[in-house]
């Protein structure tokens, strides 16, 4: 009897035993899962910044307290990839640094928010991939009255600053606005949008612009564009191939891609903030340059830093600098005009790749060659002007089906 007690009691020590070790080792196995599920909640690898108002990608890299040299290298070669006066405030700039926190192993940046930029560092170069959503093309018909000012009703009816500006640029040849423009005048803008989400992204197509007043008469502009996006002569022409840009001053290249912009920046080289003299314009090594107006050569000559470099003073008193040149082909008192090849796109001098150096000189200071309002040609030429009335005539056509009452399905 006494045994069977022993016997029974060991037994339900032993089940006692099981249950509690299986409970121990379920409850141990749920908080090592949970755990992890919550530090990886926590450790985000990706640091991620806003471009702010007034922002650049120097300024927002310059918050991770990184080397000044890397910095400056990774915004340089950033620059190579996406044209940097593209950049808005808003855009997102996501970054995975290495192990040692002193270097970036990957870069994502973000804008419109459709467009997604790749970078992963290799050696002192970045390996890039894009990857673009899909969006919506949306044409649209604005029509409107003038009550006011073209520029307040253009915003009003939707347009963004930037196609307000390229409206008035190619309106502004044609017509006196201050002396000739009337209440009760009428305009036309025809544009094609890209819809994302249902909201219009910036940078709509200005395709077609007509204007309309008693005393202005009746305008009208067309887009011309070139296969290659970043063309110089992509833009409004009136229906005779000219443009109504009333600048006069052209384009250094065919292609323009700004790398950097003027102002402050870290220098890649000393890794310290210095301000960048010009525009650095990407291109590849052989590219021809041409000179922004008519003037005079006064250096054409191999100077330090700047490499193989070309100065022309114009009429004006402006001079203007093209530098780390492959090679020059004018020479000092040469008189030069408007659009002659002065030299070749190099990387000579202090420069960590092929591109070009634009500056601006006036009064002995440099200032932000952007201020200069540039256009691609006064007038298309022979070859154009047939590519134009191809283009014309699809445009009108787009607008006749556009204005067309939809069936119903």
């Amino acid at each position: 009897m006494n045994i069977g007690k022993r016997l029974l009691l060991t037994l339900v020590l032993l089940l006692l035993a099981v249950f509690s070790l299986s409970s121990l080792f379920k409850l141990s196995g749920k908080t090592e899962h949970e755990g992890a599920e919550s530090l990886a909640a926590i450790v985000d690898p990706w640091i991620t910044q806003t471009i702010p108002p007034g922002g650049s990608i120097f300024s927002v890299l310059a918050n991770l307290e990184l080397p000044g040299t890397e910095i400056g290298m990774i915004s340089y070669r950033f620059g190579d990839f996406i044209d940097v006066t593209t950049i808005q405030p808003g855009d997102t700039l996501r970054v995975i640094l290495n192990e040692e926190g002193n270097k970036i192993a990957k870069m994502m940046f973000v804008q419109e928010p459709t467009i997604r930029h790749h970078f992963e560092a290799s050696g002192d170069s970045l390996l890039y991939t894009m990857e673009a959503l899909p969006v919506q093309k949306q044409l649209r018909m604005i029509n409107g009255t003038l009550e006011t000012t073209l520029d307040s009703a253009l915003l009003s009816m939707g347009l963004s600053p930037a196609d307000k500006q390229s409206v008035n640029h190619g309106l502004e040849g044609e017509i006196d606005f201050q002396r000739d423009a009337r209440k009760g005048d009428r305009f036309q803008v025809f544009i094609e949008e890209r819809i994302f989400e249902g909201k219009p992204l910036p940078r709509a197509k200005i395709m077609y612009v007509n204007y309309d007043g008693v005393r202005t008469g009746n305008h009208e502009l067309f887009r011309y564009e070139q296969e290659d996006e970043k063309s110089v002569m992509n833009g409004l022409y009136n229906k005779d191939g000219k443009s109504n840009n009333t600048s006069g001053v052209g384009y250094p290249l065919s292609s323009i891609h700004v790398s950097s912009s003027y102002g402050k920046r870290l220098d890649p080289f000393t890794g310290r903030w210095a301000n960048h003299q010009g525009v650095d314009y990407r291109a590849r090594s052989g590219t021809p340059v041409y000179s922004v107006a008519n003037g005079t050569v006064i250096s054409a000559r191999y100077n330090g830093g700047y490499g193989n470099e070309v100065r022309i003073k114009h009429p004006s008193g402006m001079i203007t600098l093209y530098a780390h040149l492959l090679n020059y082909s004018v020479r000092t008192g040469q008189t030069v005009k408007r659009g002659q090849i002065i030299g070749r796109v190099g990387s000579t001098g202090r420069s960590t790749g092929a591109h070009l150096h634009f500056g601006l000189m006036t009064n002995g200071r440099y200032i932000n060659p952007s201020q200069l309002r540039m256009v691609g040609a006064e007038r298309l030429n022979q070859q154009q002007m047939a590519e134009f009335e191809t283009q014309k005539t699809r445009i009108r056509a787009m607008m006749q089906a556009h204005s067309r009452p939809q069936q119903p399905a």
